[in-house]
């Protein structure tokens, strides 16, 4: 065991391409994450286990800690975010394109694209007795493109549209979530496209192209059980769907940056707030020995009342020799709060907006 811890810290301190095989890897292991938490719904909300955390750390991945799956009042609904600004100013954006294939329409009715993450809501409505509908199904998702207007292909989930194109590593991770309405057929699909860095570029035209719908049968790791159909692990249905959206509605909204109100921190670690999230970077040796993500937190007060508020992507990077760590946390009050409390470990750092 130790030998192994060794060589996850070692591992933790490169930086790897995503490639196919690491994708799929990837991928299982979120169906599998949310299998387990289907089963056991009393618990409260959980992050990924040690295992296939470290196994996602081998991979080169960086790793999403938002369970999918759960979602009942989507996150891409205003209410998410608590900010009266972003409120009031429309960060996220009202969409309504829609596209019928193969039987099954697919509407786009909701975007938002920061600077550092571009959300994207969907609702997909089945024909009555359609092989989704199996009430044994679950992971829904689709196969994508989103293509800009100047042609460039700026993520492809496992849709291969982009093949041919530039090697696709702008986003760091993808956080999808669902929701399927039993009663009405219909399924609510979200995904986070979240960038390693404040590199997204503004969207201007462009359009999302779908060629597959998929759904799971559950997992079972017993040998010789299976609950699917003919032997099969999925259910899925090709096609092609092209939502353009309406740019026009998008809103650019600032960082802001965040400073540490202790100047011994002021080399070490550093905040930055967007619309969606609080991005923290640090050189903290302290970071190489962290593995469990219920160690790090960020805490605000936001209308007299204290929050707390999980992590949702950890990665590394090395510049100049330096081992950098960089934790997004699900931090929804962009500009209201003035001081920001980050706890990992056995340490924590307040930090005051500049």
């Amino acid at each position: 065991m130790k030998d192994f811890e060794e060589k996850l810290k070692d591992t933790m301190q490169e930086t790897q391409m995503m490639s196919q095989e690491a994708r799929q890897a990837f991928d299982l292991a979120y169906q599998k994450i949310a299998q387990e938490q289907k089963r056991v719904q009393h618990k409260k909300k959980k992050f990924i286990p040690f295992v296939v955390l470290a196994a996602l750390v081998l991979l080169g991945l960086s790793l999403a800690f938002t369970p999918i799956g759960k979602a009942v009042t989507n996150f891409l609904h205003l209410g998410r975010f608590t900010s009266e600004t972003l409120q009031k100013k429309g960060f996220v954006t009202q969409q309504s394109t829609k596209a019928t294939n193969e039987n099954i329409e697919i509407k786009l009715t909701e975007v938002y694209a920061g600077q550092n993450e571009i959300g994207l809501h969907f609702l997909i409505q089945f024909p009555k007795h359609s092989k989704f509908t199996d009430e044994t199904l679950d992971f829904y998702g689709i196969a994508f493109a989103l293509k800009n207007g100047d042609g460039r292909y700026l993520v492809d989930l496992k849709s291969g549209l982009s093949e041919n194109h530039e090697n696709l590593n702008l986003f760091a991770s993808i956080t999808p979530d669902f929701h399927f309405d039993r009663s009405t057929n219909q399924l609510e699909l979200t995904y986070r496209l979240q960038a390693s860095n404040d590199e997204v570029p503004p969207l201007e035209n462009a359009v999302i192209e779908i060629n597959r719908v998929t759904a799971m049968y559950p997992i079972d790791d017993t040998p010789g059980y299976h609950e699917g159909k003919e032997g099969e692990t999925f259910e899925q249905l090709k096609g092609f769907w092209e939502l353009p959206i309406d740019t026009s509605k998008i809103k650019s909204f600032d960082a802001l940056d965040f400073v540490p109100t202790d100047p011994v921190w002021s080399q070490t670690v550093s905040g930055v707030v967007y619309p969606n999230s609080f991005v923290l970077t640090t050189s903290d040796k302290t970071f190489n020995e962290l593995i469990d993500p219920d160690d790090i937190w960020l805490q605000a007060v936001i209308n007299d009342q204290e929050t707390r508020y999980l992590p949702r992507v950890l990665s590394t990077d090395e510049k100049d020799g330096e081992m950098y760590y960089q934790i997004v946390f699900d931090y929804s009050g962009y500009d209201q709060a003035e001081l920001i409390m980050v706890h990992y470990g056995e340490t924590e750092v307040e930090f005051k907006r500049q």
